[in-house]
């Protein structure tokens, strides 16, 4: 009787106890407890961090790349005492948007003093590379902006972006009023379903060796789906374009006339060799750096060796033009066939590059009348058998994928002549006068140099109702 009555008392006991748990849990579960979410400041549910990572939007750190600062930060000058700044930086990461990015760009002086410091943030938007600019800043009083430092802050915040990116076309056309106000006139078009809204621009204009000479920043507040704008890209005042880059490199092999008739005008100094000399000396300043330059200097006979293998250091080429003479106690005639087979020679030896054009540019000032005439007989036939000789030969290089120029100076020479060796009738040039040589070799070598343009590239970040 005692054994069931204490079984009894402890059910009931238990059934009491079980009853107070489920109401005490009933009311903690209707008033107290919170469903894990993504911003209660605490990792719960199946979060990786707090409030990130699992079901959550934001990313925790750990899981993405780290932005990448593509290269240091470019400072130009816009106008008198106020400077823009640029930098490119990538976001490598295929599936998440850096939603806010501080920033910080510090603007040095000469002497490494600090003018300025701009704070900032931005986005960056997933797997693209984007512009971040900084405009008017003002220099202080005599000191320049010399140098600029940037640096991503911490707490950059990352967000899942599993969708496709929005579809905008941006083409641009040329720069205009380069000698004024330069200006890009650039469309942007939405061809997304969606509106888009508040999208920030960024034009660079890259020279030919493709640095940043000048960067400008436009807005499009918004723009509706299958909707196209202009926008304009302004600088109030020119900008260089930087040092000439030509497309192709060239091998270039100069070769004077210093036969006797080359001091026909005077002998201290030897004119009109010093004046073709001179002009020589100018041509070889318009080269780019990838250029190679050689000369030759003929008379009866080239110069052997050669007055310069091809080379890269264009002071070493003045040294060999300048050291150019007449050689003195013979006759000395004029042999162009041995000219263009030594040009052609060292255009295809080892000094030679591969991928740069061959250039022969000939300059004499009269008419070929060496090698003589085996065969003997008048004056008349040896200038027809040192041509015919010259005249094969310029053939055979130009079969080889070289290019000639040459240059008639004076009045007795044998213009039809030098318009077949060369490697067209417009290529064959005429100077009346010495002095005329300058302008020539300055249009030669624009011709042989096709100047690589200013590129163009313009980036967009798009901040939504963000912004």
């Amino acid at each position: 009787m005692n054994d069931w009555a204490s079984r009894r008392r402890a059910i009931y006991l238990g059934a009491t106890i079980l009853l107070l748990s489920a109401t005490s849990f009933a009311i903690f579960w209707k008033f107290w407890y919170m469903a894990p979410t993504c911003s209660d400041g605490y990792q719960n549910g199946n979060e990786t961090g707090v409030d990130c990572g699992g079901s959550c939007s934001l990313i925790c750190r750990s899981d993405v790349l780290k932005p990448i600062v593509k290269w240091d930060p470019r400072l130009f000058e816009v106008s008198s005492g106020f400077w823009s700044t640029l930098v490119y930086v990538e976001n490598p990461n295929t599936n998440a948007d850096a939603v806010y990015v501080p920033y910080s760009f510090t603007v040095y002086d000469e002497k490494s003093k600090v003018l300025e410091e701009r704070k900032g943030a931005t986005i960056l938007p997933k797997n693209k590379t984007v512009g971040i600019f900084e405009g008017n800043i003002a220099s202080k009083g005599e000191a320049k902006p010399k140098r600029v430092v940037f640096e991503l802050g911490e707490g950059i915040i990352w967000n899942k972006n599993e969708e496709m990116a929005e579809d905008i076309d941006v083409t641009h056309g040329q720069i205009l009023r380069l000698e004024s106000a330069p200006r890009v006139l650039a469309n942007v078009k939405n061809n997304g379903i969606k509106e888009i809204k508040n999208i920030e621009l960024i034009a660079v204009i890259f020279d030919g060796s493709d640095n940043a000479i000048a960067a400008s920043r436009t807005f499009v507040e918004t723009l509706k789906k299958n909707e196209s704008t202009d926008v304009f890209f302004t600088w109030p005042k020119p900008f260089e374009l930087g040092s000439k880059v030509c497309e192709k490199p060239s091998d270039i092999m100069l070769l004077l006339d210093r036969s006797g008739s080359m001091t026909s005008l005077g002998t201290d100094p030897p004119e009109p060799l010093t004046s073709a000399k001179s002009a020589a000396t100018s041509f070889v300043e318009q080269l780019s750096l990838k250029d190679k330059i050689g000369v030759i200097s003929f008379a009866t006979k080239s110069k052997e060796p050669l007055n310069l293998n091809l080379t890269s250091d264009f002071d070493l080429a003045k040294q060999a033009i300048d050291g150019v003479s007449i050689e003195s106690g013979s006759t000395q005639y004029t042999n162009i066939y041995e000219a263009l087979h030594s040009a052609w020679q060292e255009l295809v030896s080892a000094r030679s590059e591969g991928k740069s054009s061959k250039i022969i540019i000939l300059l004499t000032d009269g008419v070929a009348n060496y090698p003589k005439n085996p065969d003997g007989g008048t004056e008349e036939l040896d200038i027809k058998y040192a041509e015919s000789l010259a005249v094969k030969e310029s053939s055979d290089v130009k079969k080889d994928g070289l290019f000639i120029y040459t240059i008639g100076l004076g009045d007795k020479i044998n213009e039809s002549f030098l318009k077949t060796i060369a490697s067209q009738k417009e290529n064959y040039f005429f100077a009346p006068m010495a002095l005329d040589l300058k302008t020539i070799y300055k249009n030669i070598s624009s011709d042989i140099c096709k100047e690589m343009p200013a590129r163009i590239e313009i980036t967009y970040k798009i901040f939504g109702d963000s912004v």
